[in-house]
């Protein structure tokens, strides 16, 4: 596993605020809140959503297109208890999540993957504080057909045409963990997951059709 970039946010790890877009393509409804300890050792409870919403990643530098569509992960700081905030490891390849139809059948899988040959992009600790939300980068690919991933992998996403009459539900969890003392060092291992506070998300379905005004999809 690659070292964590020891990247306490707000800086550039991934990142962007949630705000009104106007450009959602699908949004689940907020996980369960999973507990957490800060290195305060004081519980924190933290809530998720995923999203995909119409645009291009900053660094992409192709031709100018309105075909672009990118993944992300909010997590959302909701303790009852004023005022901490918590130290999160956020890993794209913790995410694993799921594609299937109303029938069950597994979402359509693309007969030929463009890639650019970039990598997952690294875990890094992102900074969640008190009653605030953040958006996390996970993966960026065209909206027609739509590009939809199960994890951080750029390699391997599903493919919804836009003219798929299909409904499609998308179900995933996330593995998160947290220093759970001021000793730890800023880069992480992979054993580090099993030694730290660990919790799994559990991500509420989304539902994505087509809409019937072009080959947009829609979240219903």
């Amino acid at each position: 596993m690659k070292a964590i970039v020891s990247c306490l946010i707000f800086g550039a790890c991934q990142l962007c605020f949630a705000t009104g877009d106007t450009n959602i393509i699908a949004m689940g409804e907020w996980s369960k809140p999973v507990s957490l300890q800060n290195d305060q050792l004081h519980d924190q409870a933290i809530r998720g959503r995923l999203l995909i919403v119409q645009g291009m990643e900053p660094a992409y530098g192709g031709p100018p297109t309105t075909n672009g569509a990118m993944t992300f992960v909010e997590l959302q700081n909701v303790t009852g208890a004023c005022c901490d905030d918590i130290d999160v490891c956020f890993d794209v390849m913790k995410l694993n999540c799921e594609l299937s139809d109303s029938a069950g059948r597994a979402g359509p899988m693309p007969s030929v993957i463009v890639w650019s040959g970039r990598g997952p992009l690294a875990p890094c600790w992102v900074k969640l504080p008190y009653n605030s939300t953040i958006r996390l980068f996970v993966n960026a690919g065209d909206m027609d057909p739509l590009a939809v991933y199960p994890s951080g992998e750029p390699s391997r996403h599903w493919s919804i045409a836009g003219n798929d009459t299909n409904t499609y539900f998308l179900t995933g969890t996330l593995n998160l963990f947290t220093h759970t003392n001021l000793s730890l060092p800023p880069q992480i291992r992979e054993m580090d997951y099993n030694r730290n506070r660990t919790a799994t998300m559990e991500f509420p379905k989304v539902r994505i059709t087509t809409s019937s005004m072009g080959s947009r999809p829609q979240a219903k």
